[in-house]
């Protein structure tokens, strides 16, 4: 990968371990396989036309690049808001007012049940389901998650079908975003 990896020795005064890497320009990406087994798609896409707008808090760029690149495929038109926190995110769900918020729970500053909570308590903010999305998979953290107002609890790392009908199931009340 044109990198190198190196030591220098000294006995009786230590040693340096170093790691050079190359700069990549943009993120490698393999190209998806959106077909199953017997030739049946594994990710549901469909043709949308409605714009939709998907705010998603989260303080792990990893993460959230795995989220964008799943709605590019799988839900074309949804635009994805990026907030890396909390904080962040309530002032963008006030701005942009999306029609669903994806959460991470442990934010850094405020938590994703913290903001949680002042969305709730804001008119503005109060109407837009939230799904919580979080590597906390106790039963008592869903249930927790759950009483505290999220949606649907997703843990880490989720099913993409899962998700998918979660993030749908969040919408459909109002039949927002979806294929009519």
């Amino acid at each position: 990968m044109g990198g190198k990896i190196g030591v220098q020795s000294t006995v009786g005064v230590g040693s340096l371990f170093w790691v050079e890497l190359n700069l990549a320009q943009t993120l490698p990406v393999a190209p998806c396989d959106v077909t199953g087994s017997a030739g049946q798609p594994s990710i549901p896409v469909r043709p949308e036309t409605t714009p939709c707008k998907v705010l998603y808090v989260e303080d792990n760029l990893v993460n959230m690049e795995l989220v964008a690149q799943i709605l590019a495929m799988a839900r074309p038109n949804f635009q994805l808001l990026r907030a890396e926190n909390g904080s962040q995110g309530i002032e963008m769900a006030r701005y942009h007012c999306p029609q669903v918020i994806l959460m991470d729970l442990n934010l850094s500053g405020i938590s994703g049940l913290e903001a949680l909570r002042v969305l709730r308590q804001d008119p503005a903010t109060r109407h837009i389901p939230v799904l919580a999305i979080s590597a906390n998979a106790m039963p008592h953290d869903i249930a927790s998650g759950l009483a505290a107002g999220f949606v649907r609890y997703l843990t880490k790392p989720f099913k993409i079908d899962v998700f998918l009908e979660a993030l749908d199931l969040a919408l459909a009340p109002e039949g927002q975003c979806l294929a009519r």
